[in-house]
């Protein structure tokens, strides 16, 4: 039911790296999935260019990137055009990018019960060697349905909207798109919805124990992103 979408978005779907030198002995290095939403313009998760995908630490000094159909060329370089932490949205921009394939992005609200796949690099790796680092890329198809719309507002009283969907994503999806049928994206994965069972203490959680990571899976709206690049004099 994909395999078409699948062929069609994987030409605009990158892997992405972001990395700082913390001192003389330590590099740190996050990475993400992107994708192009208008030439030589990236949307990915905001908290992953920052420093331990801490949104609260400094944005990375340097990012690259490489799209799924040419995995194993030259990573091209990219540079941070504006961020949103509270809707974990960011933008990224490669000057003379070698391919200016965009996906499309859906202007209206997606109905529930809606099928819908996401494809990616989650579970890839990042191994530091003599040679400079190694970016592991798998490409892994998921698929799920749309189960909600939410709109809340955050503590600033700001509005957010986000897709939930069904399905459990791999570790590591942050960034990757949403699409339905026709390829259109609808969202953004940012992060699966996490449960604290009663009398569970911060440092627990912090151990990584005791918390459980539900079937739900949480997307940054197609029309969030829409929006954000608008602001920022971008047309998509």
């Amino acid at each position: 039911m994909f395999s078409k979408a699948c062929s069609q978005v994987r030409e605009s779907i990158y892997g992405v790296l972001g990395s700082s030198n913390i001192n003389a002995k330590r590099v740190n290095i996050t990475n993400a999935t992107a994708f192009m939403i208008a030439p030589g313009i990236l949307s990915t998760a905001a908290h992953f260019v920052h420093v331990e995908n801490d949104p609260s630490k400094p944005v990375h000094t340097s990012f690259e990137a490489i799209r799924m159909p040419d995995i194993g060329q030259q990573m091209e370089t990219a540079q941070l055009v504006a961020e949103d932490s509270a809707k974990d949205i960011a933008l990224l921009r490669i000057d003379n990018p070698r391919s200016n394939t965009c996906v499309p992005l859906e202007a209206k609200r997606v109905p529930i019960g809606t099928s819908c796949g996401s494809s990616g690099f989650p579970l890839a790796q990042v191994v530091i060697a003599k040679a400079g680092k190694m970016f592991n890329l798998v490409e892994r198809f998921q698929g799920a349905s749309i189960s909600a719309f939410i709109t809340q507002a955050d503590r600033s009283g700001q509005q957010l909207s986000y897709y939930e969907t069904d399905a459990l994503m791999y570790r590591g999806s942050s960034g990757c798109p949403g699409f339905l049928t026709n390829g259109t994206v609808f969202g953004m994965h940012n992060r699966s919805r996490v449960e604290k069972p009663k009398g569970t203490s911060s440092s627990s959680i912090q151990m990584g124990q005791a918390e459980t990571r539900l079937a739900i899976s949480i997307w940054v709206s197609s029309m969030d992103i829409i929006d954000f690049a608008k602001a920022h004099g971008i047309i998509v």
